[in-house]
């Protein structure tokens, strides 16, 4: 019998209406003003995407969920981005306004010729925030940090939507180094106290820390105007500044940049050892030494939980012993994000835990790692063995925020889906 024939109806439908929709490039693109909470003017739009309308699949969480199921994901979020440049370069958007596109963030990531060249022109006229959203941060961390990587070389800026609305986008904050953070003013008003005053925390650690804008979404009333401000937000977005519309003629662009770009290093290109032995002073230390620091790396991430994120390097695959699994089983329980690469690594090495195998002539095969990023701690350990013959290893350790999250986003760059 024919898949097809097995799929629901319902699940059918949707399949042949993502098909149609893909075949007739049939997405309606709108645009949101962005403002800027002190002068009230216009500082950019975020582009967003709708399917046809009055049909099942015109509100955008059906159309990717549709798109998911068919397995066409790629081809609609490619869609969708071509629709929004085009449209902004059209509409005259100009530098220093910000047009926000939004990405999935399981997508394979790659990125077809013609769509590089759009994001090209457009980032030589204006300047192109790559939105991506909460959800799956964690599904494809591959394929995900490659894509940022690429996106931040034709020039866009990175923004993380709905931060703190799940508790990945905050473990995952520090290892994506957004430009930008959007915060959900409907989603945020309604979580506890202390829930939300860890999220603002989080945020405004990060602004402070790596000059990142603040924006807050879904503002509607003057009162929901000043959380925005106490929530330490540069810029907003919502229907009490305008709703999702046709861009004919974009406004003028503000006198200042409301959006800064930061230079990230490649997680694809460098190891831990290479990023902290440039940062950090490089000690030497015996094996037992580097396991006990490692157990309390290891302990310090459990003691957080749902908000961290633990990656760790084995020198090879057989390093990866039972203890090592039993252990790593327990702490993926407990964090958002808990990975483990190395040669001859499975995808699943234990319980929930996410595996990368590394080719042999990756530098990273002959590391010891373990790096813990979080919005209270973070923290790296990299040893790399010198080839003296001793049982002894060159070490660096650093509790630096950016340091631990790049060794972090070295080790995901090395774990598929």
């Amino acid at each position: 019998m024919p898949t097809d024939a097995r799929q629901p109806p319902r699940s059918r439908r949707a399949r042949e209406a993502v098909g149609d929709v893909l075949a007739h490039g049939a997405i309606d693109i709108g645009f949101q003003p962005v403002v800027d909470l002190v002068s009230q003017r216009t500082v950019g739009y975020e582009a967003l995407a709708r399917g046809p309308i009055g049909t099942e699949l015109e509100s955008p969480g059906a159309l990717f969920d549709a798109a998911r199921d068919a397995g066409r994901l790629d081809e609609l979020d490619w869609l969708c981005q071509r629709s929004a440049l085009r449209a902004a370069l059209r509409a005259g958007v100009r530098a220093p306004s910000v047009l926000f596109v939004n990405v999935e963030a399981d997508t394979t990531g790659f990125l077809p010729l013609d769509l590089r060249g759009l994001y090209a022109e457009a980032t030589a006229q204006m300047v192109v925030a790559v939105e991506l959203t909460e959800r799956a941060l964690t599904r494809r961390p591959a394929a995900l940090l490659g894509r940022v990587a690429d996106m931040r070389a034709l020039g866009c800026v990175l923004a993380l939507d709905d931060v703190g609305c799940a508790s990945e986008s905050l473990a995952m904050m520090s290892v994506l180094a957004p430009d930008v953070v959007r915060l959900d003013l409907a989603e945020l008003s309604v979580r506890p106290e202390g829930e939300l005053a860890e999220v603002v925390d989080a945020v405004a650690a990060h602004a402070e820390r790596s000059g990142a804008t603040v924006l807050v979404e879904r503002i509607e009333t003057e009162m929901q105007a000043e959380l925005a401000d106490t929530l330490g937000a540069r810029l907003g977005q919502g229907f009490m500044y305008g709703a999702r519309e046709p861009l004919v003629t974009a406004a003028a662009p503000p006198d200042e940049r409301p959006v800064n770009a930061t230079f990230r290093r490649d997680p694809r290109d460098t190891t831990p050892f290479q990023l902290l032995s440039e940062g950090c002073d490089v000690h030497r230390a015996s094996r037992e030494m580097l396991a006990g620091l490692s157990r309390r790396l290891e302990d310090q991430a459990q003691t957080v939980g749902r908000s961290a994120v633990l990656v760790g390097a084995f020198e090879a695959g057989a390093s990866f012993d039972d203890a090592a699994r039993h252990r790593y089983a327990e702490l993926a329980r407990d964090l958002a994000f808990c990975g483990a690469v190395g040669t001859g690594m499975p995808e699943e090495p234990a319980a929930g835990v996410r595996g990368g195998r590394l080719h042999a002539s990756d530098p990273l095969a002959r590391e010891w790692t373990v790096a813990i990023v979080s919005p209270q701690t973070s923290a790296a350990l990299t040893a790399s063995d010198p080839g003296t013959g001793d049982g002894r290893y060159d070490y660096a350790l650093t509790h630096d925020r950016e340091l631990a999250a790049a060794a972090a986003a070295a080790l995901m760059a090395r774990i598929a889906p």
